[in-house]
């Protein structure tokens, strides 16, 4: 798998993070809610209001919501290494 997952000293590891609020980014968009089942397929999030299933070749980071955001992430797809904006 090519997925980052957020190893860094002090980060939990995916299965850890099982039933805990957490923050998916995946193609761009940015989805909250509770960790509640990982196959080597999908990821199923709990939302307010619906589940969440995301194809993990879509998914690049997963985070317990509230971790701060790598300055990469903050910006987004607007960011000038993308090229002027038409």
């Amino acid at each position: 798998m090519c997925q980052r997952w957020e190893r860094e000293a002090g980060m939990p590891d995916i299965q850890s993070m099982m039933g805990n609020e957490v923050e998916v980014i995946a193609n761009g968009v940015s989805y909250r809610g509770v960790l509640m089942e990982i196959t080597d397929d999908e990821i199923s999030l709990k939302s307010l209001m619906q589940w969440i299933s995301l194809p993990m070749s879509a998914v690049n980071t997963v985070r317990l919501q509230g971790q701060i955001r790598r300055e990469s992430e903050r910006e987004g797809i607007l960011s000038s290494d993308n090229g002027p904006i038409s």
